[in-house]
């Protein structure tokens, strides 16, 4: 076993003597700087935010995903703007079907944009139709939800209540119970025995 070990030892050193020493670098040439002439930054135009309008072309629907998502960050200032504005057309009905579907929005004006949005959907092109809807089901979830507990909130107030009437049931039974134990006490407690005029029993 030694002799084996020994000799795979062996290969391995005929080996390494047998690869090619490697390279070694020469020092580089210390580069000599030169000044560039400087250039301004080129500023791109920024490109025109894509107009919102009622359509099915790729874009527009891009615009609509856009502007669903800046309603999540600045839902106070857009309702500012839908609210004040003076024209009211689709763009400007679909924007505030939008901005009511939003759960900020309280929950009755949700629960009847919920009942008047089908209409809506079907006046619409199917692409644009089928991201509205995506929010319809979102809102009619949020609103189920929000129904389950408030239906929840009821209850829980109402079984409070019954525990506060029992509490108080319980009380006035226990002052009941008190009140004929010492009766009870008082009853069972032993007579003295009347004493002769002697003194004896």
């Amino acid at each position: 076993m030694k002799a084996v070990f020994v000799s795979i030892a062996l290969i391995m050193l005929n080996g390494c003597q047998l690869l090619p020493e490697p390279a070694v670098p020469e020092p580089a040439a210390v580069p000599v700087a030169v000044s560039e002439p400087t250039t301004e930054p080129v500023v791109e135009p920024q490109p025109e935010p894509p107009l919102l309008r009622i359509a099915d072309d790729a874009k527009t629907l891009l615009a609509w995903v856009d502007y669903r998502a800046s309603l999540l960050h600045n839902v106070a200032a857009e309702r500012e703007q839908v609210n004040s504005s003076a024209q009211q057309d689709d763009v400007w009905l679909l924007k505030r079907t939008m901005l009511q579907l939003h759960p900020d929005t309280p929950y009755l004006t949700r629960l009847r944009l919920q009942m008047q949005a089908a209409d809506q959907l079907t006046l619409l092109p199917p692409p644009l139709a089928a991201l509205l809807s995506w929010d319809l089901a979102f809102n009619q979830k949020l609103l189920e939800a929000e129904s389950a507990v408030s239906a929840l909130t009821r209850l829980n107030a109402q079984q409070h209540d019954n525990i506060e009437r029992l509490q108080k049931t319980n009380k006035e039974l226990q002052k009941k119970i008190d009140a004929l134990t010492q009766i009870e006490a008082q009853l069972n407690q032993p007579v003295p025995a009347e004493e002769n005029n002697n003194g004896q029993r």
